[in-house]
């Protein structure tokens, strides 16, 4: 059974919190003992220094900003999303944070990345990287601009194709070069090959 364990000091908690988690425990502070396998959503906190083995951790904020969230990531946390997200979010979140990965909003995910893309050492080769040779030329044009930091919006207006073509291009670059999501591709791209 996926455990997942709330910590807030809230009296009034989201409905949304038991649609997406009904067996989760809620407790006003982090408990002593928690088991291996857990998801522990922190309510308007962030990790303390002692973590335990196999317990990840997501920071929900009731006013959710990209510096924020970079505090959360730097303390630790696997995740960072907004208290009201939706119940299917959540468990869209868990389940990303339970196979090892990294949730972030769109905004703070393109910080991340082109902040990555600013440092690399591969800044202005990025066309060189081998790894591009697996892909569609329109493939490549969307790698390419995601190692550079663009959000989808601005891959739009750059390319001029709909946003749902540039998800799907996406999904197919992912499969193809074997990464899980932007951050990993960037980390690709901006690594020599």
């Amino acid at each position: 059974m996926d455990n997942n364990i709330i910590v807030t000091t809230s009296k009034v908690q989201p409905t949304r919190w038991r649609i997406a988690f009904p067996q989760a425990q809620i407790f006003s502070s982090l408990p002593e003992k928690i088991p291996a396998d857990s998801i522990v959503w922190l309510h308007n906190m962030l990790p303390g220094p002692e973590r335990p083995a196999g317990v990840r951790f997501v920071v929900m904020n009731d006013e959710p900003g990209d510096e924020k969230g970079l505090e959360a990531l730097a303390s630790g946390a696997s995740g960072y999303c907004n208290t009201h997200a939706t119940p299917e979010l959540l468990r869209t979140i868990e389940s990303v944070v339970r196979r090892s990965g990294l949730w972030v909003g769109e905004s703070l995910l393109n910080r991340l990345v082109g902040g990555i893309g600013a440092r690399s050492k591969m800044k202005g080769r990025h066309e060189q990287h081998p790894a591009l040779n697996a892909l569609s030329e329109r493939e490549r044009a969307v790698a390419l601009c995601v190692a550079r930091g663009e959000s989808n919006k601005e891959i739009t207006q750059k390319l001029d194709i709909a946003e749902r073509t540039i998800k799907a291009h996406l999904t197919a670059i992912f499969e193809k070069l074997g990464v899980r999501d932007r951050l990993q591709l960037a980390v690709l791209l901006n690594t020599p090959g």
